[in-house]
């Protein structure tokens, strides 16, 4: 575990508690479509027990434990955290979802060599410098049993929205809704990879209703 030290000028915590507070269904009531995509890829793999991370409201978590598999579900936003533990007691789910609030930048709250898999779906194109990026995917790394799998997905150097906006250092920009968001080459990708087998890297498309993101699916394997 460490402490963030990280001043974070634009309060993106903040900003999160307030959109959640204002929608409880912010990204859909229903599961994202990569959500879907990595039920199909754990089921083949044999996973049984997964962390999300970045959970927000718990759509996918959900997904997840309504498929059988054992969740534990971890955000830093309160609101989103509160939201999901409502969600969770709503579906009869709680036996199969642990609700953790917790701040990736201060370490995951696991035991070494206890998941099967990490999932997140564009937490990582947050506002994380790649300093933090790297401890959370060691820290990943760390949790996952040998063999285990490390599926996330982030905006790329091919969004439209990529250099726009107000910069906030490194590969990250402010969009005028106030979220910043962290955009990845493929180079990053390899790189922040260290001690991974790097299974693919593979571009989708994410379309919203003004536009379509540029996405990564990035499938890391712990040797």
């Amino acid at each position: 575990m460490r402490a963030v030290t990280d001043d974070d000028g634009t309060d993106q915590r903040a900003h999160w508690d307030r959109v959640f507070k204002d929608a409880d269904d912010y990204f859909g009531a229903g599961p994202s479509a990569f959500g879907l995509q990595a039920l199909r890829m754990f089921k083949e793999a044999g996973v049984r027990n997964i962390l999300e991370l970045g959970c927000g409201q718990g759509r996918d978590s959900c997904l997840f434990a309504q498929e059988g598999f054992k969740v534990t579900a971890m955000d830093y936003s309160e609101s989103g955290i509160c939201q999901m533990r409502d969600r969770v007691s709503t579906l009869c789910l709680s036996p199969n979802v642990e609700c953790v609030l917790q701040d990736a930048r201060s370490g995951i709250p696991l035991p070494d060599d206890s998941v099967d898999a990490v999932y997140s779906h564009m937490f990582f194109t947050m506002e994380l410098w790649e300093k933090d990026i790297q401890f959370i995917l060691d820290e990943c790394r760390r949790v996952l049993k040998s063999g285990g799998l490390n599926l996330y997905s982030v905006r790329n150097d091919h969004d439209p929205h990529f250099k726009k906006g107000l910069h906030r250092g490194e590969d990250m920009w402010q969009s005028p809704a106030g979220f910043v968001v962290h955009f990845f080459s493929e180079e990053k990708i390899r790189r922040l990879a260290r001690g991974y087998d790097v299974l693919h890297i593979r571009e989708f498309d994410d379309p919203a209703k003004q536009y379509t993101r540029k996405l990564y699916e990035v499938l890391l394997r712990k040797p």
